[in-house]
């Protein structure tokens, strides 16, 4: 016998994060440093949106479109974003730690500095994609695509000179910064902890 009950909603909150965020119509909206934490923002359009420093803890994206959205150093711990579409997005310096991103397709998109620490990015298609600077341990990366199309190295001429991000002979991989984190342009987006 299937069940038939609703939950209702407890108070207004509940009725906005679980309900009434799904499908909605949000293109370009400035949602910059607000909390969205564990909204239901399923079939969404945030295309273009500014989710700046946003934190969306546990929150679902299921088939949003999130295509030229902006989230920097956006808190995505535990988030869902199965099917979402990611592509050309700003997720530089964004927290994906333990999020799910089943079948997500992030097509060129600037991913610096992220981290996927047990993330879930099965059939992920990432083509094209700026990885530099990421870290991905633990992650589960079981049939992503397009990963030989993405960037995760920085190719360094023997004895100084200009940053490349392909193999070629006479520069050697330079995975990470010798000056601690913070050198290169591509580490500006993760700021600092403060203790």
């Amino acid at each position: 016998m299937i069940s038939t009950s609703l939950t209702r909603p407890s108070n207004y909150r509940e009725l906005i994060f679980n309900c009434a965020l799904v499908g909605a119509d949000l293109e370009r909206v400035d949602l910059r440093g607000k909390c969205l934490d564990g909204a239901n923002l399923s079939n969404a359009n945030l295309r273009g949106a500014d989710l700046t420093e946003a934190s969306l803890r546990g929150a679902k994206f299921i088939r949003t479109d999130l295509s030229r959205a902006c989230l920097l150093r956006a808190d995505c711990t535990d988030a869902d974003f199965t099917g979402a579409d990611m592509s050309m997005s700003y997720l530089r310096a964004t927290d994906f730690t333990r999020a799910r991103l089943w079948n997500v397709t992030m097509r060129r998109a600037t991913v610096k500095n992220a981290l996927f620490f047990d993330a879930d990015l099965r059939s992920a298609n990432v083509f094209q994609c700026d990885f530099i600077g990421s870290r991905f341990n633990g992650a589960n990366l079981e049939g992503i695509s397009n990963a030989d199309h993405a960037v995760f190295w920085w190719y360094v001429p023997i004895g100084g000179g200009r940053v490349i991000y392909e193999p070629r002979e006479g520069y050697y991989r330079l995975e990470r910064s010798v000056m601690g984190g913070y050198s290169f342009p591509e580490n500006a987006g993760r700021i600092p902890l403060r203790k």
